[in-house]
């Protein structure tokens, strides 16, 4: 279970806008200008108390010259609202629901974007297909291992293949691999669970990240716990686990993929 137990008290508005210069500031770099924010919207959804605060994370973004026009922040909630889609996997709808329908209300007419990304999702043969293929590429060898743990828990099986990986995870029509997979990570790290964590840090690295933008973004959600007052110490490091991560094929690792240069597809 999640270590969240915290006396604390709320971050606050001041405190919160801290943070958020702070990670953009010191997100690696590497990894373009458009990644950081996805980072605080998962880790954040979960430590804090009232993610309803997180309109502050998007008025202090529109509030940027880069979210100056409809067009772009448009293309910004809707890289905002697939992240929070991505995260309902890993910690449930309550939550995501809350900071969507925050936003929503302060959210001028002109910026809002009517376009939903799984209107035509069927759980189909190509959906499962999808979804293993997704499931493969972050877990390598590991996948038959794991899959013997379903073993007499047929639904947690057909949920994962098809719910988890086949409708959340495998989609990347919005996140690219890199985001997708940085999304999955961050929501793992936040709640402190080290087996699943321990995975989606090599999944991370098989996406192309290197170890030292592992390492960075890692930091950057601890900076997220400190302020929450969460606990992130059981959670590994990317070094850890390195000596997991190989490709099949070491003269062919995967291609870095960077959607224009690390900025959202329009």
């Amino acid at each position: 279970m999640a270590s969240k137990a915290s006396t604390k008290p709320d971050p606050t508005t001041e405190e919160l806008l801290d943070l958020f210069r702070d990670v953009e500031a010191s997100f690696p770099k590497s990894l373009g200008p458009e990644r950081w924010y996805l980072m605080l919207f998962t880790t954040l959804t979960y430590a804090l108390p009232d993610p309803t605060a997180l309109t502050a994370l998007y008025t202090y973004l529109i509030s940027l010259p880069q979210y100056s026009t409809p067009q772009s922040r448009k293309t910004l909630i809707r890289r905002i609202r697939e992240s929070l889609v991505k995260l309902v996997s890993l910690i449930g709808v309550a939550k995501p629901l809350l900071v969507i329908w925050s936003i929503a209300a302060i959210e001028r007419e002109e910026d809002k974007d009517f376009h939903p990304t799984r209107s035509n999702w069927k759980c189909d043969e190509q959906n499962l297909q999808n979804g293993m293929t997704w499931l493969r590429t972050i877990y390598r060898g590991d996948v038959e291992e794991n899959d013997k743990r379903f073993r007499g828990h047929e639904d947690f099986r057909w949920i994962s293949y098809n719910i988890t990986y086949g409708l959340y995870l495998s989609d990347h029509s919005i996140l690219d691999p890199v985001e997708a997979e940085m999304v999955v990570m961050c929501g793992l790290l936040i709640q402190n669970l080290a087996p699943v964590a321990a995975f989606h840090l090599r999944g991370f690295r098989r996406t192309g990240a290197t170890m030292e933008e592992v390492e960075g973004v890692h930091v950057c959600c601890e900076k997220v716990a400190k302020v929450c007052g969460v606990r992130m110490d059981k959670v590994p490091r990317v070094k850890d686990i390195e000596h997991l991560v190989p490709w099949e094929d070491e003269e062919n690792p995967p291609e870095r993929n960077i959607t224009n240069n690390g900025k959202p597809k329009l």
